[in-house]
């Protein structure tokens, strides 16, 4: 018989730390791979009580979105897909959180991409939680889950393929590596 122990968690609220944590995007190209991007410098917050998540916040700028390609990330700036200059920002609040087995939790929320804002739900996993060398407490949490980027307005695409497969796929992957620090 297996016994699946839950971490500890501190009660507090917690910082994201921008630089050791990471929000990816994966997305089908001409139906054969998966393309993928990033945003650095997430920003955001976590509350903790009994033990427990209590609610996430986050936010992901679009000046920080990173590709491999200069002219692609331009074109993802553009109007045709997050239009930056007009919504800056992707949002993210919690409006649950669901503990499940051990580490396990299901994290429900709104998504605001483009000005619309859109429920979406997570699959987490807490991955530690613990102190650091320099009086810090961490807790690391990665989180999935996958949306229809044509909810948010995000409909640009080429014409089909001769194959029916899309240049650009609806269906996003969400990757999410979060580490966040206990504010003292």
């Amino acid at each position: 018989m297996s016994t699946t122990v839950a971490t500890e968690i501190p009660t507090g609220t917690w910082s994201i730390d921008a630089v050791h944590s990471s929000i990816g995007f994966g997305v089908k190209h001409f139906g054969v791979s998966t393309f993928r991007g990033s945003f650095s410098g997430a920003a955001g917050s976590l509350v903790t009580d009994g033990g427990a998540i209590r609610s996430v916040e986050g936010t992901g700028r679009l000046e920080n979105l990173v590709t491999e390609e200069p002219q692609l990330t331009g074109h993802l700036h553009s109007e045709d897909f997050f239009d930056a200059a007009n919504h800056p920002e992707i949002t993210f609040k919690s409006t649950a959180v669901e503990k499940l087995e051990g580490d396990k939790l299901r994290i429900s929320g709104e998504l605001t991409i483009r000005g619309v804002t859109r429920p979406v739900e997570l699959d987490a996993e807490i991955e530690g939680a613990g102190d650091d060398p320099y009086g810090n407490t961490r807790l690391g949490i990665t989180a999935t889950g996958a949306v229809d980027r044509s909810d948010w307005g995000i409909t640009w695409n080429a014409p089909p393929l001769a194959n029916g497969a899309l240049a650009v796929g609806e269906r996003v992957a969400l990757t999410l590596h979060v580490e966040a620090v206990r504010q003292a």
